[in-house]
């Protein structure tokens, strides 16, 4: 330390120069760079399939990544402008469990298609039991009838 001071004292200009050494060394200890999960190179796709006899009906994928995994369900024959609540749940569509992961909203256009991508910051590891993506008849859970399923699909291990 005394010999970088020695130097900063006889030359001005070092200053910057020691100090950009010095916050690059921070940068590269912390492991500095991009902190993006890289995507899997094949998404696992799974299809979605209508319940209760609500006609909706899509398909799905899974994008891994380091630690997190992105999930988008593409979905047909909804209301026109409607907003459904969905997410990961325990078990299978054939046997209903308990929820895992929240989604993002699926919001159908006037069209009655809709295409919604969720983030979920967990490592995808379907468990034996099971994991499967619900899409449930209202926005929220607010009033019972909300709750139903409309569409349904299950998710396979990677």
């Amino acid at each position: 330390m005394l010999e970088i001071n020695r130097l900063v004292r006889s030359r001005p200009g070092a200053t910057n120069v020691v100090l950009a050494m010095m916050i690059g060394m921070v940068i590269a200890a912390c492991g500095g760079g991009s902190t993006a999960a890289p995507a899997s190179p094949n998404p696992l796709t799974f299809e979605m399939t209508a319940q209760n006899g609500s006609g909706v009906s899509g398909t799905g994928d899974i994008v891994q990544g380091n630690g997190s995994f992105t999930l988008t369900i593409k979905l047909t024959g909804m209301t026109s402008n409607s907003i459904h609540v969905s997410h990961v749940h325990a078990g299978g569509c054939a046997h209903p469990g308990g929820i895992v992961y929240n989604l993002q909203p699926v919001a159908a256009g006037s069209s009655g298609a809709a295409t919604t991508t969720s983030a979920v910051p967990a490592v995808y590891l379907v468990p034996m039991s099971g994991w499967y993506v619900n899409v449930h008849f209202g926005p929220d859970f607010t009033e019972p009838e909300y709750a139903p399923s409309i569409s349904c699909g299950d998710l396979h291990p990677a």
